[in-house]
Order: structure tokens, then sequence, then C-alpha cells
């Protein structure tokens, strides 16, 4: 690959924030790639490397010179271009001057709204070094971080102060100057162990230099030598690394030397719950934990250091840790002075938002949600007690000392308080649970008491949210509405949970101000949602269509609807089966078009052909068995039924004219075929669905 690099550029800084610099990666890929777009220079691959000193752009095949391009350009209008005499205007002369043209160079075209003037006009093909610099500093001033400074006597805005610009194109240096900063040729080694400017002799041999000097520039080797240096630390020490991805990411970022430093705690730490400790490591030293092979905590930690391991260094990071860790304990005690049930009442004074009262208020609202899901899913009493209580307790670590300083502990640390509480133990379940899934991908509840909690608390949020005029628009979804919202039909799917949810809002509703109205926009919103959870079981988009357009809002059974289509419809005999029902659905729609007023009626008894009798023996005597098999859900048995009316529906159509002259005969045709159709209507719209 860096044989075939030939432009390079390095952004030297002091040291840039973690969580700034993968971002920035694309932001410069993105913004290279449309100046040299926009300037027509030909280029290669664009690559992307830093570390907490310095970003670096490396862009494969740039060209030396832009293309050089022909283009039409539009004039004045032909009676504008010349006077009377046929001499040409000022405002042809100033187009011609502007067009490097000549009035040999004109062509005068009719456009459909006038006549015009054009000249054929070619951009001259600049040098690329001309225009590298230029663009440069338009590129770095231009790039979003979440924070930018300016420093000394500077006008340029970066994260931290820059100190060099390494500029190479074809092994040159490109020379330019940023508000004081001069390019060069040099970059900086680690900036402990070799600190000093170093010269770049070439392109190809610039990733060495920088490893001999100790940098590990490309952040995706240096991440995987962090994991395998964590990895047979933790196998040296005879126990288990606690993986983190995000984690990986950050300490990634942090150093430009991998160096894994171990280091140890007081055991009297331990005794408080391990996830304190885990989070106190992560969030606020970056340190990874580590558990023996029976999954206890151990006391031992590693340290992803920048610099070679030294008494100097582990001993510091113990330091820190125990300070760390003795203000966790003693969050920890205080917070333990109190049973987490004598906080509920506390969360009375802990405003929710200021339209939606308090988090005791919301603890309310939810469980209304939740009382309306027990008595839909005929959840007996001691269960449904369990729900109240987990629902009661779900909010009160909001008010605990150790949640207040790892937020991210919130629900976790609530059903370790339950516990030692003496709380059931499904109930401490749930308190964990009720916040899950938190992403996709994360583990989803499966028991019933945190899977009706979870739903009640994400109903609440949508329509929360929507009340007070919280809706996500375009890319912007700051209370991740979107998520919850698939949250849902995820977890219904997941733990098979039928429920009409139209129904459930409706009862609800009256909790929210001006709730009825938010009923459909919530659900169009949550059927967007159901469409991307269907997809992503390789469902396709008009069989989810022909059952979302049926009305129902029990996601669950709608999932095994479209389920069951995608499966019968690798058969060869479902689109004959299709191209029936269609049929039928294109003449009652066409006819409803011209009559809009017509108004179906059906009349066994007045059937006078074997076919209509044959289509009333197969369907409509079957109705309580149609009937009896979509309760069931039983859809691949209702495919099957239909599937084996092929026969008796080609000879209807065969023998019997539908819209026939006579309108006893037509009434009651058009009313057998609707018969049919409305017998599926609620369970599938076969026009929706494509041959």
């Amino acid at each position: 690959m860096w044989n075939r690099i030939n432009f390079l550029l390095e952004i030297g800084s002091e040291e840039i924030p973690a969580g700034y610099i993968s971002p920035a990666c694309q932001v410069y890929s993105d913004l290279f790639k449309k100046k040299f777009n926009d300037a027509s220079i030909k280029f290669g691959a664009i690559h992307t490397f830093a570390t907490p000193r310095r970003m670096v752009i490396a862009i494969e095949e740039l060209a030396d010179k832009q293309l050089s391009e022909t283009v039409e350009v539009r004039g004045p209008a032909v009676e504008k271009a010349f006077d009377d005499n046929g001499k040409p205007t000022k405002a042809l002369e100033g187009f011609l001057k502007a067009s490097g043209a000549t009035i040999d160079d004109i062509d005068k075209r009719d456009t459909g709204k006038g006549i015009y003037v054009f000249v054929n006009k070619t951009t001259q093909a600049g040098k690329t070094v001309d225009l590298l610099p230029s663009m440069i500093e338009e590129i770095i001033g231009s790039a979003n971080f979440p924070k930018k400074m300016k420093w000394s006597n500077k006008s340029i805005s970066y994260p931290r102060p820059l100190r060099y610009l390494l500029t190479l194109f074809n092994d040159k240096c490109v020379e330019y100057s940023i508000d004081g900063i001069n390019s060069n040729n040099k970059t900086r080694g680690h900036y402990i162990q070799h600190n000093e400017m170093i010269e770049v002799a070439s392109i190809a041999g610039y990733p060495d230099l920088l490893k001999k000097n100790g940098v590990i520039l490309d952040q995706q080797e240096r991440k995987q030598i962090i994991k395998n240096a964590l990895v047979d630390t933790a196998k040296s020490l005879e126990a288990v690394l606690i993986e983190d991805e995000e984690l990986f990411e950050t300490v990634t970022y942090l150093v430009e030397d991998v160096n894994i430093v171990v280091c140890s705690f007081d055991k009297e730490f331990l005794q408080i719950p391990d996830i304190v400790l885990i989070a106190e490591m992560k969030e606020h030293q970056k340190y990874f934990a580590l558990r023996q092979k029976d999954g206890s905590l151990l006391n031992r930690f590693c340290v992803v250091s920048n610099n070679p391991a030294t008494d100097f260094v582990k001993e510091g990071n113990e330091r820190v840790i125990a300070a760390r860790f003795s203000d966790a304990e003693f969050f920890y005690k205080e917070d333990r002075k109190h049973k987490l049930a004598d906080k509920v009442d506390m969360l009375k004074s802990v405003l929710f938002h200021k339209d939606l009262g308090s988090v005791y208020d919301k603890v309310e609202r939810v469980r209304a949600v939740s009382r309306e899901f027990v008595k839909r899913l005929n959840i007996d009493k001691n269960i449904a007690d369990k729900i109240d209580r987990a629902v009661t307790l779900c909010k009160a670590d909001l008010n605990t000392s150790m949640v207040f300083e790892f937020t991210s502990l919130q629900g976790k640390i609530g059903a370790i308080y339950a516990l030692l509480d003496g709380e059931d133990s499904d109930v401490a379940s749930a308190i964990d649970n009720h916040y899950r899934p938190r992403f996709q991908g994360d583990e989803k509840p499966s028991d019933i008491i945190s899977c009706v909690l979870s739903l009640s608390e994400k109903v609440d949020n949508l329509f929360g949210a929507w009340s007070v005029g919280n809706v996500p628009k375009g890319s912007q979804d700051p209370y991740a509405l979107r998520r919850q919202a698939y949250a849902i039909v995820d977890l219904l799917i997941y733990n098979k949970i039928n429920v009409d949810l139209n129904n459930l809002f409706e009862v609800i509703a009256s909790n929210y101000k001006d709730g009825a109205q938010l009923i459909e926009p919530i659900l169009e919103f949550i059927s967007v949602r159901a469409k991307t959870r269907f997809q992503e079981d390789n469902i396709q988009y008009d069989e989810i269509d022909a059952v979302l357009t049926t009305g129902s809002r029990d996601y669950y059974e709608l999932y095994n609807r479209a389920a069951s289509i995608h499966e019968f419809r690798s058969r060869n005999d479902f689109s004959k089966m299709l191209a029936s029902f269609k049929r039928m659905n294109n003449i009652i729609t066409s006819y409803l078009k011209k009559n809009k007023d017509y108004q179906f009626g059906f009349d066994r008894n007045k059937c006078s052909t074997g076919q209509e009798e044959a289509l009333v023996d197969y369907f409509l005597d079957k109705k309580d068995i149609i009937s009896d098999l979509s309760s069931k859900h039983e859809y691949t048995k209702i495919f099957e039924l239909l599937i084996g009316a092929a026969g008796i529906i080609d000879d209807f159509f065969d023998n019997v004219m539908v819209i026939d002259e006579d309108p006893v005969k037509r009434d009651l045709r058009l009313g057998l075929l609707n018969e049919i159709l409305m017998l599926f209507s609620a369970f599938i719209d076969f026009s929706r669905i494509s041959d």
C-alpha cells in the first residue's frame, strides 16, 4: 500500500482527547475527497491514521495536475448579444472575455425558451502542488471537532495547539505556512522515548521510520497489539481479561506505543460490588479489570501505558486507584445506611422534565402502562405483584451516591441494593434489565417481569417525548427514541408476546397531554422501526407492507404473518394463487372506482352456477376454520388452504363473467368475491405483494 501513496500530510499537535480522534479520521477523509473532486484532481484510496499527537492523511496515486475539461457555457440571449446593426453588445463582449473565447467561437441554439449564444470553454489544468497549500489550510481550519481552541497569537483553531506540518507530495516537501507554522519534511518520534524531529526521506519508508522511533502509526494495528498483550498478560496471571470494546477503542488513542503494566489493590476493596470497582477502573482511569477463573474479581488490573513499565509507573497507578476505591467505598457505605425502598419517595423532588413532572410521576405513568400489559397478557397475581414492585423500585437508585458518581450503573446498582435489602431476585433482575436493550445487539430481557417493565418504560418514553414536542427530526434523535421504538418491536418478537399496541395505547393515552392525538403518529413511528426489524430476518419489503397495512398493531403476529409469506413465496404455486387473489382485488377495486357508493351484498341462495357454488363451499363454508387458524397463528395452514383453491378459482374465472349485464348476477358475483377477500383482509393485503 505505502508504495502507491504519493501524498502524505501529518498534522502534529499536543495530545488530542481520545474521543475526538476516530470521528476526525472520517472527517479528514471526506474533506480531502470533496476538495479533489471539486478541483477535478484524480486520486486513489485515501487512508487516515492517528495517534494522540498526530493526524495523518495518506493518499494513493494523487494526480500531478487537474483534468483539463471542455464545458459548454451559455451566454446571453441573441437579442441581447447583438444590437440592431448586428454588432456585439457589451453583454456579449463581457461574456466572451470571461470565457476566453472570440466571436468566431459562438454557436447559436434554440433552447426552447429562446435563442441563446453558446461557447465551449476549456478549463486550465493547474498543478496539484500549487493547489495543495490552500486546500490543506482550509481543511485544517474547517474540520469539525467537539471543541476547538486558539493559542498564543494564532488565529487558527484546533483541539490542541499545532506544532508542525509534515507535507510530502511525490517525496518532495510541499512548502507553505499556516499562521506561522511552516510545512516541512520532518515528523516527531515518541514524545517521551524519542522526542526529536526526524527527517522523512520517502513516503514509503515513513511508517517504519516511526516504528523505529517508538510510534505505532496504524490505529488498527495498535489496537490489536493492545488486545493481544492484555490477553497474554491475563493468561500469565492465570486470570481472565474483562474485555471491553469501548475501552479498547479509547486506550488505542491514548498511546503511541504499547506497554502493559500490571498493578494491584488492597483485597479489602473487594467487599464493594465488583461492577463498581470495574466502572471506577474503566471510567476514571481507563484500566482493564481481571477476573479469576471462578468469575470473582481479582485484586489486580492492567494499565495500557505509553511508556515502559517501571516501579514508578506501577506505584503511581496503584496510589490513584486506591484513592478512587476509597471514594467508592464511602459512597457504598453511605448508600447502605438506607434501603432502596426508602429512596422512592425522594424521587418526588427529582425533576424528570418541566412538563412531565418528577421522576416519581414518571414511575407512576410506567406503572399505568405495565398494568395494561398485565391485563392483556393474563399474568397471574403473583407475577403481577412482582412487576408492580419492580416498577416501584426501578428508579430509586437515581437517588444513590453511587449512580450520582457513575451514571452507567443505574439499574445495575439498584438490582444489587435490592438483593441486599432482601427483595425478590426476580424484582432485582427486572430493575437491572428494564433499560435493556440499551443498544442494538445488547442482551434482551427474557423473563416476563423484566420484559413488561422494559416495554412499559419505553412506551412511556415515547408518549412522554411526543407530548412535549421532542419528536425526532431528520438525523436528530437526542433521546434515542428510534432505538427505543425498535427495542419495543424486538422485545415483543424475541419474547413471543401477542399484544395489540393500538388498544393498549388508547387506554394509557389519557395520562399524557393530547394523548389521543399521539397514538397514530407513535404507532407509525414504531411501524417504521418494525420494518427494519423484519428486514433483518430477510423478509422482503412487500411482504412486510402486505401485513403492516392490515391495521393490526400486534407486531409479533405481524412478524409471523410476514415470515409465513416469505416462506411460502418460494413455492411455485404461490405465484398462481397470488395472481388469482390479485385478480379478485383488481375487479373489486376497479368497479368501486366507477361506482363509489356501491354497497356489496351476497345471498348464497341466488347462486346460479356450479363455479359459484364451488367457491362458496371452499371459502365461505370454511370461515370458522380460517378464523380459528388465524387466531392460533397457524399461517402455514392458511396458505396451504389458499393454494389448494387455485383450481376452483381458475375454473370460476374461466367460465363466469363477473361484471355480467344482468345486475343480479353481477351483484352476486361481486359480493362473493368481496366476501372471500374480506376473509383475509385482516390477515394480509394481497395487492401489496409484487408478482
